[in-house]
């Protein structure tokens, strides 16, 4: 049998006003749909691959000449909850050029909400939890004519139209049993060959060829804002598989940046002293630098780890920050203090690592003093958290506040929800889920945060932006050291934009400002937040189509 695994277009300009679309490289690599190709294929499938971020035209085009061109048994995609339009329109599509062929769905999306999302999408089968030997399964058990309720971790349609939720897959305890992830089927190559400094978490070389890779899956935690598509059995690689897949890929691909997507990077020590010493053992063996960075908790950093990981090339840690109060760190179920986070992140700075992350703000205990702690930290402390994004808790299928929020009755229709983020197009905004926050007081919040990226104090503007044989170089000077970079390889859009830039003469990471940007913010400045809530509703509205709030 003959699969198609389909990689989407998570560009909702490109689903609802469907124009001709250029394909772009700047989009976080299908890694689980990579892991479902090498799977497949190393149990003899067929598999092809369509990646429509390396497309032109028409996504309907596309899709329905691939489909017209070659008969697939079975399409396969999937993803994550803000990719839900994306997805339903991949799968009109599909239902429309090839409506015998078998359509499997998983990911995120899926094991958030499995009923919901069934019945919304409407694919053949959807995959509940690790999709890899569901997959693999699924597709032998149709190919040999056997009960598809013998396949863990599936929901289809019997052929009485009832929806069947077969028994849930157990975790893939070991890891390292799965084979590495096909990128190169997904047009890996070409995303290296166009990918630009300034595409990347910080310009930390000129011509970035990023690796993404999983260590682990899953996290030991269970933060109330967040929710875990692989579930919630934290399970770690090997450190020999890692540097065995990493000793094949770095000198294959020519890497110079390892980015480790895991929710959680390393839990201790330990782990940390075996993978850095292995690591630096196996860069001596390549004859460029090679960088990278992971997530960690603050809890777990200390002086003698953040110098070994130095050492062993790490350049960037995020952390889960979330915020400055105690009280909301506990509703959050963060098990950390602010004492911890702030330790953590001048350790990080001290030692010349880039310490980034978000603090968040709407959680149900946070008031306008909560708020204000938080936001007074990262005002007095700039200089070190110059590359920490602020933001708002975001409501996500599948997760304790997401379920909170339903039953207290602030998402009344769990249909019309989603929805509404796709036809209204309200995006992800945030919305006002505390419990002592006025809705006038979260809006004030909200122009409150929004106002910090106007009034930093550490900004640069381009002083050239000049172009030397077809490649770009814009040119930057310090606000902390004073001195001037040169940043090869690096687009800037043409008016309104906020980048960050990474000093390569003194390591500190500071805001680079467009002239128009840096307009705006002295009128934040001058009028201040408070006084633009209160003013002419006319230019509140001018002012909330430029701030999207």
């Amino acid at each position: 049998m003959k699969s198609l695994i389909l990689a989407f277009r998570y560009t909702q300009t490109a689903v609802y006003n469907p124009n001709k679309i250029k394909r772009d490289y700047i989009y976080s690599f299908p890694i689980g749909l990579s892991y479902i190709s090498a799977v497949l294929k190393k149990s003899g499938q067929t598999v092809q691959c369509l990646n429509l971020n390396h497309c032109d035209g028409l996504i309907e085009d596309i899709i329905k000449e691939k489909l017209s061109n070659e008969n697939f048994d079975f399409i396969i995609t999937g993803g994550l909850s803000p990719h839900y339009p994306d997805i339903k329109h991949c799968v009109e599509i599909i239902r429309k050029y090839a409506p015998r062929t078998k359509i499997i769905l998983g990911g995120g999306i899926i094991s958030a909400q499995p009923e919901i999302m069934f019945n919304l999408l409407r694919p053949d089968y959807a995959v509940i939890g690790e999709g890899e030997l569901t997959v693999k399964e699924l597709i032998e058990c149709i190919e040999k004519n056997d009960d598809i309720n013998c396949v863990d971790g599936l929901i289809y349609r019997d052929s009485s139209t009832n929806l069947v939720f077969t028994k849930p897959r157990e975790y893939i305890k070991d890891v390292d049993t799965i084979p590495w992830p096909d990128y190169e089927s997904l047009g890996f190559e070409e995303q290296l060959d166009h990918t630009k400094s300034s595409d990347v978490l910080y310009n930390i070389v000129d011509y970035p060829r990023i690796y993404p890779l999983l260590a682990s899956r899953s996290c030991p935690f269970s933060c109330t804002f967040c929710y875990h598509p692989l579930g919630n059995k934290y399970r770690q690689r090997s450190v020999d598989n890692i540097i065995q897949e990493l000793a094949y890929v770095i000198p294959r691909f020519k890497i110079n940046i390892i980015f480790f997507y895991d929710e959680l990077f390393a839990p201790n020590k330990a782990r940390i002293d075996e993978f850095c010493k292995k690591l630096k053992d196996l860069l001596k063996e390549i004859p460029w630098d090679v960088k990278w960075n992971c997530g960690m908790r603050v809890d777990s950093i200390t002086e003698e780890m953040i110098k070994t990981m130095k050492e062993a090339g790490c350049y960037h840690i995020g952390f889960g920050l979330e915020s400055m109060s105690q009280k909301v760190l506990d509703s959050m179920k963060k098990r950390i203090t602010p004492e911890q986070i702030d330790n953590a992140l001048r350790i990080t700075a001290r030692n010349g690592i880039i310490g980034g992350g978000m603090f968040i703000f709407g959680d149900t205990a946070e008031t306008v003093e909560t708020a204000t702690k938080t936001l007074t930290y990262w005002k007095n402390n700039e200089g070190i958290l110059g590359v920490i994004g602020l933001g708002f808790i975001i409501l996500y299928q599948g997760t304790e506040n997401y379920k909170q929020a339903v039953k207290r009755g602030i998402i009344k229709d769990e249909i019309a929800f989603i929805e509404d983020r796709v036809i209204n197009n309200r995006g992800f905004k945030p919305i006002n889920f505390t419990e002592n926050m006025t809705d006038a007081e979260y809006k004030m919040l909200i122009y409150d945060v929004t106002s910090v990226y106007f009034t930093l104090k550490y900004y640069s503007l381009p002083i050239k932006n000049i172009q030397k044989n077809g490649v770009n170089e814009v040119h930057t000077k310090c606000p902390h050291c004073k001195q001037i970079s040169v940043n090869k390889n690096y687009y800037l859009p043409q008016n309104f934009y906020y980048a960050s830039i990474y000093c390569k003469k003194c390591g500190h990471v500071y805001s680079l400002f467009s002239q128009k940007y840096r307009l705006v913010s002295i009128i934040f400045q001058v009028i201040g937040a408070k006084n633009l809530y209160n003013m002419n509703p006319v230019i509140k509205k001018v002012l909330k189509r430029i701030f999207n709030v």
